[in-house]
């Protein structure tokens, strides 16, 4: 495979300056169109609140300091879907679809923000990724936006124009992996619905896997072979929700505020749904709050590793999870190689995956501390909700209308970060600016 040429450090920073841009300008522009009277029924909402429910749209995580269904109009609730689609695709993503639409040519801008965002793996046409992101995302959201509709108009007799707009809505967010919904608790009142879990569980999936993985397939049947980074998103995702949904079900099997009092088939149905909803969906079908401390940590994990690169999903994503462990077990086997799949794993790439993993743990601990300090909120629920806003899910124990402005401050940087950081990060991780010439003499030290 014939490599990009390397890009100065200057054009890389540039580059990155410009995403930062992007979303920021965004954020800002969707607060300010919130703080319109008629996008509120008070008529009035302050700045901050503004900003927060702008970013976790932008951000596609879910938090919110008001609620979603009675506190905004049809107008806002439309502004805040419109943010989370651009959240979704992203924000360069966008502009690059409409500029190829119109006739302009894919800048070299664009080939390394692909390169670096969907960790792209062969020679391909920009006109036809972009393309192929358009047409994935809003058939699978409306297929949704069909079944989701069909559901609450034919068995739940919705309205036919509410049943739509339920629909519509609902149908983005889950692909989107946002989380924002338009029933105050959630999709709580479909805990035992069969279908309404299956139907979100299935665009949640598949928004997390990521379009390059999505691409491979659907060319499946064409190149019958799957890249190394596709093998592991898709084998890592299914052992997480597996393990997550048999972890879950087994804390919560004796505790009555949960599924305890439920059929089997509940049970195991809701235990599903909250595995897969903890990488960075932020739906639930049990209420949070009510689960045991050891299940609101495990979840904590869960959404600490997220979703896949190039997706819509957040976290430190399934890939460097997977090179962190990898490492890890080579390290205790003696062996000086990563290895997956039988492929060697780059050490600029396990170096990579492994200041990731560091640099999230560090923002999570220093915000964390600050919101237990301005909050006197108990550990478990300041952990909880800093890692739902990094993770981008959206999740909470109940505390997010009651945070000080400052707290709401915090969690919007973790969200910014959560959505954003990762790939800045990542450029300036490989950026290769003036070499040292100077070679220090090498001494050893005592590790573990």
């Amino acid at each position: 495979m014939k490599e990009l040429p390397l890009f100065s450090s200057k054009t890389q920073n540039q580059i990155a300056k410009q995403v930062l841009l992007a979303y920021t300008v965004a954020i800002i522009i969707g607060s300010f169109m919130l703080m319109i009277p008629q996008m509120t029924a008070v008529g009035r909402i302050s700045f901050i609140d503004a900003l927060f429910t702008s970013t976790s749209a932008i951000c596609i995580t879910g938090l919110i300091v008001q609620d979603t269904p009675t506190y905004f109009t049809g107008m806002g609730q439309t502004v805040i879907i419109t943010l989370i689609q651009l959240g979704g695709l992203g924000i360069m993503t966008v502009g690059s679809i409409f500029g190829l639409i119109l006739g302009r040519k894919i800048s070299i801008k664009d080939k390394f923000y692909l390169d670096s965002s969907f960790g792209k793996q062969q020679a391909f046409s920009p006109f036809k990724f972009f393309m192929l992101i358009a047409a994935v995302t809003f058939s699978l959201q409306f297929i949704g936006f069909v079944l989701f509709s069909s559901v609450l108009y034919f068995k739940y007799g919705y309205p036919l124009a509410n049943a739509l707009s339920f629909g519509g809505f609902h149908s983005i967010s889950a692909f989107n992996n946002a989380g924002f919904s338009l029933y105050t608790s959630s999709l709580e009142g479909f805990t035992g619905d069969l279908s309404i879990n299956l139907i979100v569980i299935f665009l949640i999936i598949l928004g997390g896997l990521g379009f390059p993985v999505l691409a491979e397939i659907i060319t499946y049947r064409r190149t019958r072979q799957f890249t190394l980074h596709a093998k592991l998103v898709v084998l890592v995702s299914a052992i997480l929700i597996v393990f997550g949904t048999i972890l879950f079900l087994v804390l919560e099997l004796g505790n009555p505020d949960s599924i305890a009092g439920r059929g089997w088939g509940t049970k195991v149905l809701s235990s599903l749904f909250q595995s897969v909803t903890a990488r960075t969906a932020g739906f639930n079908t049990i209420r949070i709050s009510e689960l045991t401390p050891a299940t609101l940590f495990f979840i904590t994990v869960l959404m600490f590793i997220g979703g896949s690169p190039g997706s819509t999903a957040g976290g430190i994503k399934t890939t460097t999870f997977a090179a962190v462990t990898a490492s890890g077990v080579s390290t205790m086997r003696g062996r000086s190689n990563v290895t997956l799949f039988k492929r060697r794993i780059p050490q600029d790439l396990v170096h990579r995956a492994l200041t990731i993993t560091l640099t999230a743990i560090v923002l999570i601990i220093f915000s964390t501390i600050a919101i237990l300090i301005i909050e006197g909120c108990t550990l478990v629920e300041a952990l909880f909700e800093v890692i739902s806003a990094f993770g981008t899910v959206g999740l909470s124990t109940g505390i997010t209308f009651g945070l000080s402005t400052l707290s709401k401050i915090i969690l919007i940087l973790c969200m910014f970060v959560g959505r954003i950081g990762i790939i800045t990060l990542s450029l300036a991780i490989a950026m290769r600016g003036t070499q040292n010439k100077i070679l220090y003499p090498e001494e050893r030290i005592t590790i573990g």
